[in-house]
């Protein structure tokens, strides 16, 4: 991929936007210190593993991996690796849950390091999110929900 500056995003290179779609099941986003990895773990499960820090800048990547992950019956964000989460990344995953909802999906976030804990407590995310502590039991909350 060049470095060329991208036409709807001038002042930014494409790479910032560019993701790879590796074989198999597995893609990564990656700008500044965010780095998603997304993985299909069975079908019409899709998890998003997300490390590093969500902010103003960054938030934007976040909703880009939630919304090419939508597809798919259910749907887990791991935050167990962030290590700050700002209220622009609540808001984008209180928006994907909304989404969720009205497809008659499934979304789960973990909620489980001292950051994400903090802004979602700090917000009324608990209330709108399905938020587990640990991956185990939001894949198991959102294996029964899509069973039934």
């Amino acid at each position: 991929m060049t470095n060329q500056l991208s036409p709807r995003y001038p002042r930014t290179s494409r790479r910032l936007f560019s993701h790879s779609h590796s074989p198999a099941n597995t893609s990564e986003f990656v700008r500044g210190n965010l780095r998603i990895r997304r993985s299909t773990l069975r079908p019409g499960t899709r998890v998003l593993y997300v490390a590093g820090e969500i902010d103003l800048a960054t938030a934007s990547l976040l909703d880009l991996a939630v919304q090419d992950s939508e597809h798919a019956r259910a749907m887990v964000v791991d935050l167990s690796e962030v290590g700050f989460m700002g209220f622009a990344g609540v808001d984008v995953l209180v928006r994907a849950a909304e989404r969720a909802e009205g497809r008659l999906h499934r979304f789960a976030v973990v909620v489980s390091s001292r950051p994400t804990e903090r802004v979602f407590g700090l917000s009324d995310a608990y209330a709108r999110v399905s938020c587990y502590p640990r991956l185990d039991t939001a894949l198991r909350a959102v294996a029964r929900r899509t069973d039934l």
